[in-house]
């Protein structure tokens, strides 16, 4: 059912904006950011629980850590498309390019200590191995 809330809303919004293009295209920015923040809503609202089964199954086998990490950069993926996508529906590529390449830094570190614990985990199988 939310499928077809947000399949109508696109419908509705697109045939909008296209009223608006021809009407006054200044206000077209406006609709957009404010369509991305609805379907952004609606998104989060559908996606509640998916997270909490997920969170609940990563408490039961004792990975939450990294549960909420990939969540986390899950959000930031997210975050940094939409984003991205706006600045180029408003021509500014080079804005987006740098929003992009800030949100592969940020999900770099958000990593890292992951790989630190991966490079431990190594070593202490070498350790043992050997």
């Amino acid at each position: 059912m939310t499928a077809l809330k947000l399949c109508m809303v696109a419908l509705l919004v697109l045939a909008s904006s296209t009223v608006i293009k021809q009407w006054k295209s200044d206000f077209l920015p406006l609709v957009r950011i404010g369509t991305v923040v609805l379907f952004g809503t609606l998104l989060i609202a559908s996606a509640q629980p998916l997270l909490s089964l997920v969170n609940t199954l990563g408490e039961g086998a004792g990975t939450s850590g990294y549960i909420e990490t990939i969540l986390k950069g899950l959000g930031i993926v997210i975050l940094t498309q939409i984003s991205s996508d706006i600045c180029r529906d408003s021509g500014e590529s080079t804005l987006a390019g740098h929003i992009e390449t800030v949100g592969k830094l940020e999900l770099l570190l958000l990593c890292i200590p992951l790989i630190g614990e991966i490079l431990a985990t190594a070593e202490k199988l070498l350790e043992m191995g050997g």
